[in-house]
């Protein structure tokens, strides 16, 4: 099945396709793109931008191998590793997303509507046309969240600096800035030329702000698509040998039919393995994303844990923006940790519910060669259930996994509260 955006509208595809279209996110991956040298120009677009922003960031970095003028405290060091593992991780998504560029185009034809072509999966479509609601609810309410962060980081500078009554000269510190990048010039000219380090931090933020919506509005919904998917599946093996006299997801059953079902379990399980396929590649596409996800992502909440309980148990008054900025991006991180392990826990828990439709369906109706068709489907199906992203051998990505971050959290905050209050 190929997928050709220009001939799609909304309500055909089970993506946010309106807010994807907004952000010239198929451009990336559509073949059809305008190409110079045979490079995709959208391609060639992102190289560029990546090499001039991480130069910034490299040049923000060389103050910690440079004696300055000015000395900061232990939550701007926390801050800023905190900055320098969010960029990193959408350097990672974006160079990814790149690389697998002809993976995720072939991947979108998953998201059509009526990728699962056999009658008895395209009666129960009322589930993925919920599932599409949930999809593009969930995806305009994250693309919300990182704009929030975004404006909040942004402006939080400037309106400190309205609020400063002294002259950041004559306190000898420099200005605030969105990331506080350590750039290796005194204080003087870095004050002088304040406006020119705030642009360049502030293309920074941008260039975050559309990488976390769209990589992330794009795992979503696939997510989604993949459970709907399975539960289609389920509930078609389920009434494999039933008759219904509705086409919506809650189809009533009116009789038995005990004659050969052996061509609707075939259907079904091709619907199956090319969906299979599909959750094969996706998991290809994104398990290196998914990983530094949740690496970083942990590890992101467990520093600003640590920031949090410095500024609480600090002497020194410390700016409410400030304490607001950190909660925000704690919130945010908390947020996106959580909702990715429990996307991926919802597609193993369905992948294994298929294999219960399978069971649940009418079987001891069925003759000999569509019982011998079921146990295939079956056998199939336990290879599918072997498809799971790992962090360990033993450690799967699911929210035991959140559980125990959580955990590790509060072993922090009881830790450094012991410390400073013995």
């Amino acid at each position: 099945m190929t997928f050709d955006i220009s001939l799609l509208e909304p309500k055909e595809v089970s993506i946010n396709l309106k807010l994807l279209k907004l952000f010239r996110f198929f451009h990336l991956f559509d073949p059809k793109t305008r190409k110079i040298c045979n490079i995709n120009v959208y391609h060639l677009v992102w190289y560029i931008i990546n090499s001039v922003l991480s130069c910034i960031v490299i040049y923000g970095l060389l103050g910690y191998f440079t004696e300055m003028e000015d000395v900061i405290d232990i939550v701007f060091h926390i801050q800023l590793m905190f900055c320098c593992l969010i960029y990193s991780l959408s350097l990672i998504k974006i160079i990814v997303f790149l690389y697998k560029a002809n993976n995720i185009w072939d991947l979108l034809s998953v998201t059509c509507i009526h990728f699962l072509t056999s009658t008895r999966c395209q009666t129960y479509i009322g589930i993925l046309h919920n599932h599409r609601k949930k999809s593009i609810k969930m995806t305009n309410i994250t693309c919300g969240l990182v704009f929030i962060n975004a404006i909040e980081w942004s402006m939080y500078p400037l309106v400190l600096k309205l609020l400063q009554k002294e002259d950041a000269n004559q306190s000898n510190r420099r200005l605030e800035n969105i990331f506080n990048l350590r750039f290796p010039v005194t204080i003087n000219n870095y004050n002088n030329n304040y406006v020119t380090f705030y642009i360049m931090e502030s293309s920074i933020i941008m260039f975050l702000l559309y990488i976390y919506v769209v990589i992330d509005v794009f795992f979503i919904s696939i997510c989604y698509v993949m459970i709907a998917h399975y539960e289609i599946i389920k509930r078609a093996y389920e009434n494999i040998n039933s008759t219904l006299n509705s086409k919506n997801n809650n189809g009533n059953i009116n009789d038995f039919n005990v004659n050969d079902c052996f061509d609707d379990l075939v259907s079904i399980t091709m619907d199956q393995q090319k969906h299979f396929a599909k959750l094969k590649l996706f998991y290809s596409t994104y398990k290196f994303i998914i990983l530094s996800t949740v690496i970083i992502n942990s590890g992101s909440i467990i520093i600003l844990t640590y920031a949090s309980v410095v500024i609480f148990t600090s002497s020194e008054s410390i700016p409410i923006l400030s304490v607001i900025k950190l909660i925000s991006a704690f919130g945010y991180m908390l947020i996106v940790l959580f909702f990715l392990c429990y996307l991926i826990e919802r597609i193993n828990n369905k992948m294994e519910s298929v294999h219960f439709g399978m069971y649940s369906c009418n079987w001891t109706s069925m003759n000999i060669r569509s019982k011998k068709m079921l146990l295939l489907s079956m056998q199939l199906n336990n290879t599918a259930n072997e498809l799971k992203i790992k962090i360990t051998p033993r450690k799967i990505v699911n929210l035991q996994f959140f559980s125990s971050v959580i955990i590790t959290c509060y072993n922090v905050l009881s830790a450094m509260f012991n410390t400073r209050y013995k």
